[in-house]
């Protein structure tokens, strides 16, 4: 196979790859031949680019974060965001890249001390945490997201979690779960606020 590309081009041919590969055949399909197969470059790009298969997928998990990140934003226009919308926002993030989510949250599959991993992470939290700010909670720990923005993302993580597996489906007597998925985000934010 011979790849007459730029370096910029292959890096990013095997990134869309990479992650053409995790939505299709889920984290525990994805090879670094069968990416490079698909990028259409050489089997060792893979390694050249990003060192190692976890590097690869650090990188797929930065870009996630930093389209959460995005996806929170746009629904906070405005007046800022409120705490409902953005854990819609995310419950409905998780839903529609499901592969993608749960690598996101895999430091086994990653690099997690990769700084560009960090700061999406942290930026994809922060603003989470700027919608919980007038939320008061004693005890608050130093050098740590505000708690509420800490349960709230709890919350809104176990909900995806719950509704991909199928048991808030069972549990919900057949409702749609990503309705009912809307509604107890909704309840939740009238009994924190």
């Amino acid at each position: 196979m011979t790849d007459h590309s730029t370096p910029g081009d292959a890096r990013e041919r095997l990134v869309a790859a990479a992650r053409a590969e995790l939505t299709e055949r889920g984290l525990a399909g994805v090879s670094l031949r069968g990416i490079a197969r698909r990028a259409e470059v050489s089997h060792a790009a893979p390694k050249y680019f990003f060192g190692d298969r976890a590097g690869l997928l650090t990188a797929i998990a930065t870009a996630g974060f930093a389209e959460l990140t995005d996806r929170l934003r746009a629904v906070g226009a405005g007046d800022g965001p409120g705490l409902g919308d953005l854990g819609r926002a995310y419950v409905h993030f998780g839903l529609e890249h499901p592969a993608l989510f749960e690598l996101m949250f895999r430091p086994d599959e990653l690099h997690p001390d990769d700084p560009a991993l960090q700061a999406a992470q942290a930026e994809s939290i922060g603003v989470l945490a700027s919608a919980t700010t007038t939320i008061a909670v004693e005890g608050q720990p130093d050098g740590v997201p505000p708690v509420m923005a800490l349960v709230s993302w709890a919350f809104a993580h176990g909900l995806v979690a719950l509704v991909r597996d199928g048991a808030l489906q069972s549990l919900g007597g057949g409702a749609d779960a990503t309705a009912l998925a809307d509604q107890l985000v909704g309840v939740f934010d009238r009994v924190v606020r």
